[in-house]
């Protein structure tokens, strides 16, 4: 057996059970009923982006199968001796086939020449077919046959990235699975078990980073955990620069400074990152999704000229990007903070920033407060010393800002202090995700030591979501709204 501490940490934490699949609970669950009911296909396509779970999926399927031992809900054992075998990847019975390298029709024919062959050692024969779509045409049209009707005692997995260049012939004679890039909250999860585990003391940020960095492969972020530690360390300095990402914070601050028509400082925040080296690659990345994340936001929130705006943003920043391998790197995001932030031409949309200071009437009559709200604000009011709600409210913002840790600063985003009662602060949510994500320890420690800093008293922060507000399908705002959509992007409505 290989020493555990010259695995890779990737290998190492691969999961044993289908309880430790990360991310992927719609597959799992209909695995598992398969098993439960004796109901398990002979032929199965994994379908993903790298690194999410297929290969390890494929291996849980041959343990099951052929586990002496199998646990309550089917989970194999992994103490028997064909899960352990399978586990370190020699039992003979479990064949693992690279079809980048094995693409041809003679490494087909030579798998049916054996396949009617009994199994060696355990109960089932399990083929496992990687990087399927490598496959050649001719391959494919050889192995057709053998997968409509295998032997009883012969299992198919395969696995690809690229479903696309699958013949339909292959894809349906076996039951598909999708699998899903792994979300933000669940890679931040596991990883930080997994530096607990390893004794690793890791920056948040540096974690949250490599996070992002990924796009929801599992693999490829334990693999830079372990590549980016030093003596035992991972910190976001060591990240920022093998990686190449960027402090949260820059986002913002080029965010900022965009919306305020500031050029002067959007173009210094430019020259800052080229001057630290940084790629301007992944920054630009990493500022369009938090466009997109802006749009998405102003579409929800009904603000119909601000989406347009984003867009047009996102469109000019994308454009950017395409540039970036010129003679002057910089150069495209000069060009593009200009373009948005600089002096605007009569006909050219504005900022979000000069369309609320510009906004018309009906615009500003929606940002204020109702008078409902103003009479339950005051009602709930009460001072304590100088301090009171109304002044929380007022400097939220500068309160957010000063919070450390990105997703608590992005999700304080999403919140409104609506309560001071005695020595606790009423936080309320839009959503549950942001409410939870502020309401864990360590982030809401920070949020009440930044309070106590800025004002002088200690309070403690509670939260709760806001009531769902039904409104009629269609109203008369609905309409202009509808008008407004129709008005920035052209066309007509059709009934």
């Amino acid at each position: 057996m290989e020493n555990m501490e010259e695995i890779a940490l990737y290998r190492k934490y691969r999961p044993h059970n289908f309880d430790n699949l990360v991310g992927q609970d719609h597959i799992k669950t209909t695995l598992i009923n398969a098993l439960q009911t004796g109901r398990v296909s002979h032929a199965y396509l994994f379908a993903g982006p790298r690194g999410t779970g297929k290969t390890s999926t494929a291996r849980l399927i041959a343990k099951a199968l052929n586990c002496t031992n199998l646990e309550k809900e089917h989970e194999p054992c992994n103490t028997c001796e064909f899960c352990m075998d399978i586990n370190e990847g020699r039992l003979i019975d479990v064949i693992e086939i690279d079809a980048a390298s094995n693409r041809g029709i003679d490494e087909v024919r030579d798998l049916k020449e054996k396949i009617n062959f009994s199994p060696t050692r355990a109960k089932i024969k399990v083929y496992i077919i990687d990087e399927v779509h490598m496959m050649t045409k001719e391959a494919f049209n050889a192995l057709l046959k053998t997968l409509e009707e295998p032997p009883t005692h012969v299992y198919f997995i395969l696995a690809t990235t690229e479903i696309h260049k699958l013949p339909e012939t292959i894809i349906s004679r076996c039951q598909r699975f999708d699998f899903r890039r792994i979300s933000h909250k669940a890679l931040l999860t596991r990883l930080s078990y997994i530096c607990q585990k390893e004794n690793i003391a890791a920056d948040d940020r540096a974690l949250d980073a490599i996070s992002k960095y990924v796009e929801g492969g599992l693999r490829d972020a334990i693999g830079l955990v372990e590549q980016l530690t030093r003596d035992g360390k991972l910190s976001f300095e060591q990240v920022r620069e093998v990686l190449g990402v960027s402090d949260f914070s820059l986002l913002e601050n080029l965010m900022g400074a965009l919306m305020k028509k500031n050029t002067e400082e959007a173009l210094r925040i430019i020259h800052e990152l080229y001057g630290q080296g940084s790629d301007l690659k992944q920054f630009v990345h990493e500022f369009v999704d938090l466009l997109r994340m802006k749009m998405l936001a102003s579409v929800a929130e009904g603000k119909a000229v601000q989406t347009g705006e984003f867009i047009r943003m996102i469109e000019i920043f994308q454009e950017a990007q395409r540039g970036l391998d010129s003679a002057i790197p910089q150069l495209p995001l000069e060009i593009a903070v200009i373009r948005i932030s600089g002096p605007v031409q009569k006909g050219k949309a504005e900022t979000p920033a000069t369309i609320e200071e510009k906004a018309p009437e009906k615009v500003i009559k929606e940002a204020e407060p109702k008078k409902e709200e103003k009479r339950a604000h005051k009602k709930i009011e009460e001072k304590s010393g100088e301090f009171s709600l109304q002044m929380l409210i007022e400097q939220w913002p500068r309160v957010i800002e000063r919070v450390t840790i990105p997703a608590s600063r992005m999700s304080l985003k999403d919140s409104v202090p609506v309560g001071l009662d005695g020595a606790m602060v009423v936080l309320e949510f839009s959503t549950k995700f942001h409410k939870d994500k502020v309401m864990e320890h360590e982030n809401r420690v920070e949020l009440e030591k930044i309070i106590e800093e800025m004002y002088g008293v200690s309070l403690k922060i509670s939260a709760q979501l806001k009531a769902l507000e039904i409104k009629p399908v269609v109203d008369e705002e609905k309409d202009k709204s509808v008008d407004e959509v129709l008005e920035i992007f052209g066309g007509e409505l059709v009934e």
